[in-house]
């Protein structure tokens, strides 16, 4: 890997090994692969140039077949279960060497779509009467969603939980999972933790809606102390920032939030704008906005203090109750 990505180096490239994808693609008859092979060890360089010599693909069909190859020798790793991964570092190697890249993200997506192995995704998955809610990571502009991808996150914007996705999705319950489980993987959708599945949003008193802001400012504040203690005065600006981010992704009564100096966020205005309009969406959208702020403050500390901070400090949030 290299700076995120996953590379294939021209050292390690297993040449033969692709003579025989091509071979099986019938790209290359099996005569020819034997006759470029040898004339390649024969002068002790690379395969590439001979069999850009054969002109039966170009260029850059070839380094996409390279490219492609490459992934598929990895996909079969997806369907391990459980795994112990591990990771060697070794000296950075020069660019110039590098033969292929592979953008991690979309080959983490690809691997998922062809897995077999149910059973890693089920247990990875959230269950069936969670509520999901769509993300804006900083990574979304590295992510074009395929058109089903998009049409399933509009329905996650509208369905009450999981469970009721899945009766309507007209995807399949199969290919349902594996794109919650990619979209889970790179962060486009994540868990609701403001959620109460349990108790319908429609059926929520303004008694019971006091005590979800008020346990959401709770985390806020949580999360301003938790920086603070590491970051200083710094932290204000960094968690306005992570708010102001997500704005555009938030319901159209939290665009005039702001931060407190307590951490906290003034949400009278949003409260009233949402009592007096108690339809099930409304309430839904109020939920996944809150969710959509702590999910982003939550981000700022992992890309400023790192995964375990991040890990401690969702814990902490998980006992914080109003």
């Amino acid at each position: 890997m290299k700076k995120g990505d996953i590379v294939v180096d021209k050292e390690t490239f297993e040449e033969k090994s692709f003579l025989g994808y091509l071979t099986k693609k019938s790209l290359l008859d099996s005569s020819s692969a034997k006759k470029y092979s040898d004339r390649s060890a024969k002068a002790k360089t690379s395969l590439i140039p001979f069999l850009l010599d054969l002109e039966f693909l170009s260029p850059t069909q070839l380094w996409k077949t390279m490219e492609t190859f490459a992934k598929e020798e990895l996909f079969p790793l997806f369907d391990l279960f459980p795994v112990e991964p591990s990771f060697i570092p070794e000296e950075a190697l020069q660019d110039s060497s590098i033969l292929v890249p592979i953008p991690t993200l979309s080959f983490i997506r690809d691997g998922i779509y062809q897995m077999q192995n149910f059973k890693i995704i089920d247990t990875h998955i959230p269950h069936d009467a969670a509520d999901i809610q769509k993300l804006t990571p900083d990574h979304s502009d590295q992510i074009r969603l395929e058109p089903f991808e998009d049409y399933l996150i509009r329905m996650i914007e509208e369905k009450s939980d999981l469970r009721d996705l899945y009766s309507s999705s007209p995807l399949g319950i199969k290919l349902t999972k594996k794109a919650i489980f990619a979209l889970f993987c790179l962060g486009m959708i994540g868990s609701s933790p403001m959620a109460t599945p349990n108790k319908p949003l429609q059926e929520f008193s303004t008694a019971e809606l006091h005590k979800i802001l008020d346990t959401f400012n709770a985390k806020c504040s949580y999360i301003f102390k938790y920086v603070s203690k590491e970051l200083g005065p710094v932290a204000l600006n960094l968690l306005e920032k992570s708010i102001e981010d997500t704005k555009p992704s938030l319901s159209p009564h939290f665009q005039k939030v702001r931060l407190q100096l307590d951490g906290r966020i003034e949400l009278q205005s949003v409260l009233k704008s949402n009592i007096i309009i108690p339809e099930r969406k409304t309430r839904q959208r109020l939920i996944k906005s809150l969710n959509e702020i702590l999910a982003a403050e939550i981000l700022a500390v992992k890309k400023t203090l790192g995964n375990d901070s991040e890990s401690t400090l969702i814990k902490n949030l998980e006992k914080i109750s109003a």
